[in-house]
């Protein structure tokens, strides 16, 4: 194998490491953009659930706001302790 050709190798090598600074900055903000609409999909939807929980037979007034007052507080602590 020529000079040249090695050369074109070891560069090739380089850009497509996982590693590379350019591609790990991509990564990153690809997997952030997807968890921050993740998350608030599963937020719409759980809000949604909670919206309905009158509909399950035996569930009345009193039973859903504390299910929704659990689940408020527990969200609640949850983003305290990853502010953290």
């Amino acid at each position: 194998m020529g000079k040249s050709l090695r050369k074109i190798k070891r560069e090739r090598e380089e850009i497509s490491s996982p590693f590379h600074p350019d591609v790990m900055t991509a990564w990153n903000r690809g997997f952030e953009a997807g968890a921050k609409q993740q998350n608030e999909l599963d937020t719409q939807l759980m809000m949604e659930w909670l919206g309905k929980l009158e509909e399950i037979p035996g569930i009345g007034p009193k039973i859903a706001w504390r299910i929704r007052e659990h689940y408020l507080e527990f969200m609640r602590e949850r983003r305290e302790r990853n502010e953290r």
